[in-house]
């Protein structure tokens, strides 16, 4: 992700309440969420929401939360990378439950794929009680598309252990999903 150096800047007056520095800052970000946004919905098949609306949600929780400071762009981004993953997932959770509700007639595939979403939200919630920091990189790697040097920022380790973890998490994952687990 491409942005400029000083969105660190932006993001410290911003949580120290500064209004002008919030609407300085969305601006220089929006490109990247964007981005951000369309990798996520790569990963969920089923498209229940757009990448323009998928932004504004996000950033409507963004903007819902107080009190929330982030120490640097990785921090920012690997926070709303969560956020459109959780906004996806619930997406996907309320449409399995309609069509639990209300049987329509799409076919067995349309189920399929938001029950893939759902089972990589089960794998990795899975994860997480075996290892947190599996989880968090698998994670982060996933869905908010850090680096490893970046996620090494981000949890407080090497990147060589970065790499270790991502290894693990993606065979455990892996394990998980071709497992119908």
């Amino acid at each position: 992700m491409s942005i400029e150096p000083d969105i660190t800047e932006f993001l410290a007056r911003a949580a120290h309440g500064d209004a002008a520095a919030v609407d300085a800052l969305i601006p220089k970000i929006y490109a990247s969420l964007r981005q951000l946004a369309r990798r996520q919905r790569a990963h969920e098949a089923a498209h229940t929401l757009e990448t323009t609306a998928l932004v504004h949600e996000a950033y409507l929780t963004l903007a819902r939360q107080a009190g929330v400071e982030f120490t640097d762009r990785a921090h920012f981004y690997a926070y709303m990378g969560r956020v459109m993953r959780h906004l996806l997932i619930d997406r996907a959770r309320r449409k399995n439950a309609q069509k639990r509700q209300a049987p329509d007639m799409t076919g067995e595939a349309a189920e399929g794929e938001v029950i893939d979403v759902l089972a990589l939200d089960e794998a990795l919630e899975r994860l997480a009680a075996l290892d947190p920091r599996l989880a968090r990189v698998a994670e982060l790697r996933l869905f908010a598309e850090l680096s490893n040097p970046e996620i090494a920022e981000v949890v407080g380790v090497n990147t060589r252990t970065v790499e270790r973890d991502w290894l693990k998490a993606r065979t455990f994952l892996s394990g998980c999903l071709a497992a119908g687990d």
